[in-house]
């Protein structure tokens, strides 16, 4: 901490700063001067208050190291997190060779806490995360989740599950308290916290933590996550930690990103497990495919309930899964369209009736040639065609195959670019 206080005075006097206006308008002269002198501990806003006002970050004042130094020793750490999947060896020395620097002890500890933990030596896991606390001491709650977890799944195995819990139970009090409601912190938290609440017989508590973590895991909410990406944003800004603050910003806009991917990623999984149920491979998978395709495509459908695009992939996914009648009923109460109308089409040739599907490809091909797709209505043209053929009605059939044929000619002439080289507007 003295490292800190003179580090903090020769900033400060080097930008010809008195005591008085580096404290000023939240902390005194006095203050100052006593952590100057290391008879003070500045406090992590005290630290985010001095590093603003010197116009360096938070972590300069604390190691001495320019900003690129410590995104090489987080690199460091990261790599050494990525080892410890497969090389226990290697990323322990990577570990112990970490604890030596105030950035990242508190990682490389928790992470020597993660190894011995899984080598059944909980005393000297105890021993890592009790030090992997005290490196952690001042920073923010949700950066010191993880020592808290690992000291509580050491009391769990020592026999005292309860206690384990309580101390995940208080940790995620802590964070919403602190306004950090870090998503993956309160993961981890409440991942954990729903298996010991099981193991002590507390079944609803059990549910409640596991709704809790299942509605933090990965994209099946990313709304929630940028949510709460951005709370914890937003305080730290409050308290003037800039530096903080853009993790949990950049975390916010990629929880975004897969919100907006999230309908694309679910017709993907709808493609992959139509394609490999089709070739009669990889069943499971598949059936896994289709299954997750069908919650995401029904949460967009909850959302986008007047999107007939989103309706009938849906729709195509439910009877993939064998529940035809179910897909029939959603399409029953959605807004027409070409898509839709296609698979209608569909459902009914399951169902035997010709008619019905010829009516419902009739209306996706107007629906297709009046929205200019041209892929698209080739696609339903050759089914009506081969659905007109198989009734015995030949000669028809190649009629209406030939003027698709020119349908889709003249719209792929349409947007073709012109002769200037300006490309068509998009098609939407």
């Amino acid at each position: 901490m003295s490292d800190i206080g003179g580090r903090v005075h020769a900033l400060r006097t080097a930008r010809g700063l008195t005591q008085r206006q580096l404290a000023e308008p939240r902390y005194t002269a006095a203050y100052v001067s006593s952590v100057e002198a290391g008879r003070r501990t500045p406090s992590t806003d005290a630290l985010a208050h001095f590093a603003h006002r010197l116009g360096v970050s938070r972590q300069q004042l604390l190691t001495g190291r320019e900003d690129a130094a410590g995104v090489l020793l987080v690199r460091a750490l990261t790599e050494a997190d990525l080892a410890a999947l497969s090389d226990v060896d290697g990323a322990r020395s990577a570990y112990q060779s970490l604890t030596a620097d105030p950035e990242v002890a508190a990682g490389a500890h928790e992470g020597l806490g993660r190894l011995a933990l899984d080598a059944g030596d909980t005393a000297a896991a105890l021993e890592c995360f009790a030090a992997a606390e005290e490196a952690g001491a001042g920073r923010p709650p949700h950066l010191r989740a993880g020592a808290v977890a690992g000291r509580a799944a050491c009391v769990r195995a020592q026999g005292d599950v309860r206690y384990a819990a309580y101390l995940l139970s208080r940790a995620v009090e802590e964070l919403h308290a602190a306004g950090l409601p870090d998503p993956a912190a309160l993961l981890m938290l409440n991942a954990d916290l729903a298996v010991y609440h099981a193991q002590a017989g507390e079944w609803d508590a059990a549910a409640r933590s596991a709704e809790a973590a299942l509605a933090l895991a990965g994209p099946d909410d990313p709304v929630a996550a940028a949510r709460g990406h951005l709370a914890v944003a937003g305080t730290l800004l409050a308290a003037g930690d800039e530096r903080g603050a853009e993790p949990a910003l950049a975390q916010a806009r990629a929880a975004i990103g897969a919100a907006r991917l999230r309908p694309a990623l679910a017709r993907c999984r709808w493609l992959r497990g139509r394609a490999l149920a089709a070739a009669g491979a990889e069943h499971a998978v598949a059936q896994a495919d289709l299954a997750s395709a069908e919650a995401d495509l029904a949460e967009a459908h909850r959302r986008l309930p007047g999107d007939g695009a989103v309706a009938a992939d849906l729709a195509l996914v439910l009877r993939a899964l064998g529940r035809g009648a179910e897909a029939a009923r959603l399409l029953e109460s959605t807004v027409d369209g070409p898509a839709v109308a296609h698979a209608r089409a569909r459902l009914a040739l399951d169902g035997g009736d010709a008619a019905g599907a010829e009516g419902h490809l009739r209306a996706a091909a107007d629906g297709y040639r009046a929205a200019g797709d041209g892929r698209e209505l080739a696609t339903v043209v050759l089914a009506l065609g081969d659905l007109l053929d198989a009734g015995g009605r030949a000669e028809e059939a190649a009629n209406l195959l030939h003027a698709g044929l020119r349908d889709v000619e003249q719209i792929s002439a349409a947007r073709a670019p012109a002769a200037t080289g300006t490309a068509p507007a998009p098609h939407r």
